[in-house]
C-alpha cells in the first residue's frame, strides 16, 4: 500500500498511463509482425526457399523500425519516467525517515482497519519482536471500553475525515496508557486507500499538568489559604489581588481592594516612607519593616510588612505584600510587662513590716482591683459559720469587721477548690441563682482560697457590676492566686509573731497578761479613752488565804488554784476586757467602758465568782479588790495602779479586822 500511495499521487499520472498503452501497442504490432512474416515464410518456403528468407528479413526488419520509431517517440518519455522513479523512491526515503523516526506511534491501516505497519514508537509501545503490530485490528490495540467508540472514528477517517479524540491503550504490559489519536484517511488515484494512525503519549503531560496543578496549590496555599494577610500589587502599586485573611483582617471587601492603590492601607503622613520603599522593592530587594494598618472601620493595626519583588525574568512586575498582625504580640507585650509589674509590687508588699499588716491587706486590695480592672475587693477570714471582712476595697457594701453567713456568701465556692473561682459574667453562669444574689448587685468574680499553716484561712474576693473588656484569662488567675498565697503567708507571720508577742506578753502560769502588756494595753486605753471622752477604770484584786495552800496542799495545788482563778476572772468580764496576773496571788482588771459595765457590778461578779469552792482543796479563797478611775485616780498607768493598789490594801485589812479571810 505504501508504493500505491507513492505511484497513486505522481503528478504525470496521465502521461503514465499513455506511455504504458503505447509500450502495448507497439508490442502487439511487433507481434502480429512476427507472426505474419513467419506465417508467410513457412507457406512460400516448399515453393521458393530464398522468397521465404526474403519474407523473414522483411518481418524482421519491420519489427526492428517499428521498435526505432516506438523507441525514437517514447525515449523522452522514458527519461521522465527514470525521474519519477528516482523522485519516488527519494519521496519513500522521506516517508520512511519521518514515519519510522516521529516521536509519536504511527500506523498503516489498510480500509478494512487491518494493521499494515508500524513505526519505532508503536513497536516500542506495542512490542518489538518482529512486526507484532501487523494484521491487528483497529481496536485491539485500545482499551476495551474505548474500542466501540474508536470504530466509529475509524469509520467518519473511511469516509475522508480527519479525526482527534482522547483514549487509552493498551501497551505490551497490557498497563493503560492515555494517548491523543488523530486518524487521517490516505487517498490515492481518488480514493481512500486506508488510514494513518498517530497517537501521542499524553503521560508527560498529565506528569506536567500534575506539575503544574501542585505548583498552582502551592501558590493557592500560599497565597489565598495563607493565614497572614497578602496583597499582590502591580507595577502601577494596584492592587491586583488580596488572599481571604487580608480582607478579614482589614474588613474591605474583594471589590473594594481590587483595582485601590496601596496607599488605601497605610496611615496618612507616610508617603515618604511609602515612596522609598516602592523604589526599592521595584529595584529588586525584598525587605521587611514595621508600620500600621488602617482597616476599613478606623481602626489602626501594628503589623510587621513584608515586600517581595514579583520578577518575570530580569523584569520586576510589582510586588507581593504580606502583612503580619502584630496585636497579639503587642497584647502579650504589655501583658508581660503588667506581669512584670504585679511581681515588682507583690514582692515590695511582701517586704512590709509585719506591724503593717493592715495597711498591706488595704494595698494588697487596690493593687489588685488595679491590675483586673474591678471594683470592689475583700480579704473574708473564716470564724465560725460566718466571713468577718478583714480588710476591704473599693465601695462595697460591707465594713470592716462585719459577719457575713459563709453559706450566703458567693465567695463559700472559693473554699472549695484550690483554683481560684472565676465568673465573667454572672448572667450566663450556671450559679445566676445562687443565694448570694441578694447581696452585692455584680456581674463578674475573681476569688482564690487563703491558707494558712495548710488550713482554710480564708479567701480573697474580687468583684464588679461592670462586664470586663475581655474575660479572665490564665494570667488573671495566676496573679489572684499569688496574692492569695501572700496574703496566707502575711497571715502566717502575723499568727507566729502574735504567738512569739504572747510568750513574752503573757503569764505562762494562767495564760493572762502579764505586767508588761498590762503597762501597754493601759497605755492605749488611756490615750483612746482621752481621745473619745470615754470613761476607763481598773481593779486590783489580792487572794486572801492563798498562803495557807500553798503550805498545806504544795506549790503545784496552788499552781492550779491560780489557773483556775484566772479562768473564773476570764469568764466574768467582756470579751475586749484585759485580765493580768501583776504578782503570786495579784490580779488585774481593765475596764474600758464604765458607761456599759460599772466598777461596782464587776466587782460583784468577781467576788462571787472566786469565793466558790474550789477542787483543789478545802481551804476557801477571798479576794480583796482596790479600784481606781481614770481622771480622779490619776492621769497614766504608774498613777492608776499605785491607786488601786493602794485601795485595795486598805481593803484587805479592814476584812483583816473583820475577821473576814
Amino acid at each position: 500500500m505504501h508504493g500505491e500511495v507513492l505511484v497513486a499521487n505522481a503528478p504525470e499520472r496521465e502521461e503514465g498511463r499513455f506511455f504504458a498503452f503505447s509500450a502495448r501497442a507497439f508490442a502487439l504490432a511487433a507481434l502480429a509482425a512476427l507472426l505474419f512474416s513467419l506465417a508467410a515464410a513457412f507457406v512460400v518456403w516448399p515453393l521458393h526457399p530464398l522468397a521465404a528468407l526474403a519474407i523473414v528479413i522483411a518481418g524482421a526488419t519491420i519489427l526492428v523500425v517499428l521498435g526505432a520509431i516506438w523507441l525514437w517517440m517514447m525515449l523522452p518519455t522514458a527519461r521522465r519516467f527514470a525521474t519519477y522513479a528516482t523522485a519516488i523512491e527519494r519521496e519513500r526515503a522521506r516517508f520512511e525517515r519521518l514515519f519510522s523516526n516521529m516521536p509519536d506511534v504511527g500506523i498503516l491501516y489498510d480500509a478494512a482497519g487491518i494493521a499494515q505497519r508500524g513505526n519505532t514508537a508503536a513497536r516500542a509501545l506495542f512490542g518489538s519482536e518482529g512486526d507484532a503490530l501487523n494484521g491487528r485490528g483497529v481496536g485491539e490495540c485500545f482499551a476495551a471500553e474505548q474500542r466501540e467508540n474508536v470504530a466509529r472514528y475509524f469509520e467518519r477517517a473511511v469516509a475522508g475525515e480527519v479525526v482527534e479524540f482522547e483514549s487509552v491503550v493498551l501497551d505490551e504490559r497490557a498497563e493503560r496508557v492515555p494517548v491523543w489519536t488523530t486518524f487521517v484517511p490516505v487517498v490515492g488515484a481518488g480514493k481512500i486507500l486506508g488510514v494513518f494512525g498517530i497517537a501521542k503519549d499524553l503521560r508527560p503531560l498529565r506528569i506536567l499538568q500534575r506539575e503544574v496543578l501542585f505548583e498552582t496549590e502551592r501558590f493557592r496555599s500560599l497565597f489565598d489559604i495563607n493565614h497572614e494577610p497578602m496583597l499582590q500589587v502591580g507595577a502601577d502599586r494596584r492592587v491586583m489581588r488580596a488572599n481571604a485573611a487580608f480582607e478579614r483582617i482589614s474588613g474591605f471587601g474583594s471589590g473594594e481592594l481590587i483595582g485601590a492603590t496601596s496607599g488605601l492601607f497605610s496611615p496618612a503622613n507616610t508617603e515618604e516612607i511609602r515612596e522609598s520603599a516602592y523604589r526599592r522593592v521595584m529595584a529588586g530587594e525584598a525587605f521587611e519593616s514595621e508600620s500600621q494598618l488602617r482597616c476599613k472601620d478606623g481602626r489602626i493595626l501594628p503589623v510587621m510588612v513584608a515586600l517581595i519583588p514579583m520578577a518575570r525574568g530580569t523584569e520586576i512586575e510589582g510586588y507581593y505584600l504580606v502583612m503580619r498582625d502584630l496585636s497579639a504580640q503587642r497584647t502579650f507585650e504589655r501583658r508581660e510587662e503588667m506581669t512584670r509589674e504585679k511581681l515588682r509590687e507583690l514582692y515590695r508588699l511582701a517586704t512590709v513590716p509585719q506591724e503593717e499588716l493592715e495597711p498591706l491587706l488595704a494595698r494588697v486590695l487596690d493593687f489588685g482591683r488595679r491590675m483586673l480592672g474591678m471594683e470592689i475587693g475583700y480579704v473574708l477570714g473564716i470564724d465560725g459559720d460566718d466571713f468577718i471582712i478583714r480588710a476591704k476595697g473599693g465601695a462595697g457594701r460591707f465594713s470592716l469587721g462585719e459577719r457575713v453567713p459563709i453559706a450566703r456568701s458567693i465567695s463559700r465556692h472559693v473554699l472549695e477548690s484550690e483554683t481560684p473561682l472565676v465568673i465573667n459574667d454572672i448572667r450566663e453562669s450556671a450559679m445566676r441563682d445562687d443565694v448570694a444574689a441578694d447581696g452585692e448587685p455584680w456581674r463578674c468574680f475573681l476569688g482564690a482560697p487563703i491558707s494558712v499553716e495548710g488550713v482554710r484561712f480564708g479567701c480573697l474576693a474580687f468583684s464588679s457590676k461592670y462586664l470586663r473588656e475581655t474575660p479572665f484569662d490564665a494570667n488573671d488567675l495566676d496573679f489572684v492566686k499569688l496574692m492569695a498565697a501572700l496574703l496566707g503567708s502575711a497571715f502566717e507571720r502575723d499568727r507566729r509573731a502574735s504567738t512569739l508577742g504572747d510568750l513574752a506578753l503573757r503569764d505562762p502560769l494562767t495564760g493572762l497578761a502579764n505586767r508588761t502588756m498590762l503597762a501597754q494595753r493601759l497605755e492605749r486605753e488611756i490615750a483612746h479613752a482621752k481621745r473619745n471622752g470615754g470613761e476607763l477604770g481598773i481593779l486590783f484584786l489580792d487572794l486572801d488565804g492563798f498562803k495557807d495552800v500553798n503550805d498545806r496542799f504544795g506549790h503545784a495545788v496552788g499552781d492550779r488554784l491560780l489557773a483556775e482563778v484566772g479562768r473564773r476572772l476570764l469568764s466574768v468580764v467582756r470579751g475586749d476586757e484585759l485580765v493580768a496576773r501583776v504578782g503570786g496571788d495579784e490580779f488585774v482588771v481593765v475596764l474600758n467602758d464604765l458607761r456599759s459595765d460599772s466598777l461596782e457590778r464587776c466587782t460583784e461578779r468577781i467576788e462571787g465568782a472566786l469565793t466558790q469552792p474550789y477542787t483543789e482543796s478545802d481551804l476557801t479563797v477571798g479576794v480583796s479588790v482596790g479600784s481606781a478611775v481614770l481622771g480622779p485616780d490619776g492621769e497614766d498607768p504608774g498613777a492608776l495602779l499605785g491607786a488601786a493598789d493602794a485601795k485595795m490594801y486598805r481593803a484587805k485589812q479592814a476584812r483583816r479586822s473583820a475577821g473576814v479571810r
